[in-house]
């Protein structure tokens, strides 16, 4: 994936609480992405995301991204919502894959009566394979299907609204930054 710029997409899901975004600058001189993490790390575009965790029941409760940082060979961990210890599901992202896709179903539930992220699932590309593997959809543990399908294409970071540590119930709503090259 050679990042040339980045869009956002619409957010999926509510807007309660706290609004948090996995990018914090985007310097469009030499094209560096840069995570809104303490040392302000250069995302590494090339294999932006190491794993993804998801704490989930009947809603996604909250996601934990893993990016990789552009030289160093680290990574940085970043959260939106609610994080269980363990999660209820990781998904390792290998070192030639990235995430094609994210899609779930996002809005209203009638049981919190508010809108949240139902379900959460994500596509996962080799480039070197050129092979495709599905992880979930993760959530809907009631199978009420509520709230309206969503997905992104070529993800690259997340971002979110939800309430800051909370032990449940603390991701309201999503949203992607995405490669607009493709």
């Amino acid at each position: 994936m050679s990042v040339q710029s980045v869009l956002t997409t619409s957010l999926v899901g509510g807007t309660i609480s706290s609004l948090s975004a996995d990018l914090y600058f985007v310097n469009s001189s030499n094209h560096q992405f840069i995570l809104n993490d303490a040392p302000k790390s250069v995302l590494n575009t090339t294999h932006p995301i190491k794993n993804i965790d998801i704490s989930c029941g009947w809603i996604v409760d909250g996601v934990t991204i893993t990016y990789q940082v552009a030289g160093t060979g680290g990574s940085s961990v970043l959260s939106h919502g609610s994080v269980f210890s363990p999660p209820s599901s990781s998904v390792a992202i290998g070192a030639t894959e990235i995430v094609a896709a994210v899609f779930g179903r996002a809005g209203y539930q009638t049981y919190y009566e508010r809108e949240m992220i139902n379900n959460v699932g994500f596509v996962i590309f080799d480039t070197d394979k050129a092979t495709t593997r599905i992880a979930g959809p993760f959530g809907n543990g009631d199978n009420s299907n509520q709230g309206a399908p969503f997905y992104a294409s070529d993800v690259l970071a997340f971002g979110s609204f939800a309430v800051p540590g909370s032990s449940a119930l603390g991701l309201s709503g999503l949203f992607f930054y995405t490669d607009s090259a493709n």
